[in-house]
């Protein structure tokens, strides 16, 4: 969803330029309010489905402890009957968002919304705006290299402007996304954090109960004076590392889904700085 949004405003509205071009950035936000709508449901099942499994653990520690022959009667009761339920509040994702949208309302499923809608705007913006940037950057590097490389190597077979330049760009692009992606994650982690903190707060499963909700302001106070500035980019290396592997991926599969467009006359060319080089390129 958030590709398609990007590349249709950015070709159509915006025009932005293979590089360093804000343009790009403005281009994916464009469509940061309806990923809102579509993420948030489903960020927050997530998150209590995540503290749901945490919460239900810790409390079996605790009984364990204190009830040690308890415990290992349950534990051979387990061994004979491994088809015990589960322990915590939810079984599925599906469980949980029927349990609380029936008695709070759907309304409680969009909990955390405008948190949400802000980090994806953000998040989008970083990610676009980074990836144009990095790939032109990665292919200049990319081509010295290949040139130096190539003096440098005796009776060589030279290869075409075209050719050269293709595989450079289509090597350019994985290296791109994945740089865009960790860089967009480690701008848009502290958000992230103040949204699980809103999306996760205890959602009591009866109606007679009162939902006590603290907002964004109130999460991320609390954070900066419980831990400190680093409290919110606690778990941030993992998350980096991820979105490497992920986003080099994605904008793999994307540019070669608008080669492919192109090739198929379904979408027009357009003038940009790598020309019409094949599946490497990326010009609108």
């Amino acid at each position: 969803l958030s590709f398609t949004s990007y590349s249709y405003f950015r070709q159509n509205h915006f025009r932005g330029t293979d590089g360093w071009d804000y343009r790009n950035a403005l281009s994916g936000m464009m469509g940061a309010p309806l990923f809102g709508i579509v993420t948030t449901p489903e960020n927050f099942l997530k998150t209590q489905m995540q503290l749901d499994n945490v919460q239900s653990k810790r409390e079996e520690l605790m009984e364990s402890k204190s009830q040690q022959s308890i415990s290992q009667t349950n534990q051979t009761l387990q061994k004979e009957y491994p088809t015990k339920q589960p322990s915590g509040r939810f079984t599925n994702s599906f469980h949980c968002a029927k349990t609380l949208a029936s008695t709070h309302g759907a309304t409680v499923l969009y909990t955390g919304h405008a948190i949400n809608t802000i980090r994806e705007a953000a998040f989008v913006g970083t990610y676009f705006f980074c990836y144009e940037g990095y790939k032109s950057e990665f292919r200049k590097l990319l081509l010295q290299f290949g040139n130096g490389l190539g003096r440098n190597v005796n009776n060589a077979k030279p290869k075409s402007n075209l050719e050269s330049s293709s595989s450079i760009t289509s090597l350019a692009i994985p290296m791109a996304g994945g740089c865009a992606g960790a860089t967009a994650w480690a701008f848009t982690f502290p958000l992230d954090c103040v949204r699980a903190g809103v999306q996760g707060q205890f959602i009591p499963p009866h109606a007679n109960e009162i939902i006590q909700k603290q907002g964004a302001y109130h999460v991320l106070k609390n954070l900066w004076l419980t831990k400190g500035f680093w409290g919110l980019y606690a778990g941030v290396g993992p998350s980096v590392a991820r979105a490497f592997l992920v986003s080099g991926s994605r904008f793999s599969a994307y540019e070669g889904a608008l080669w492919l467009c192109r090739w198929s006359g379904l979408t027009s060319a357009g003038e940009g700085e790598f020309g019409e080089e094949g599946p490497g390129a990326y010009d609108d």
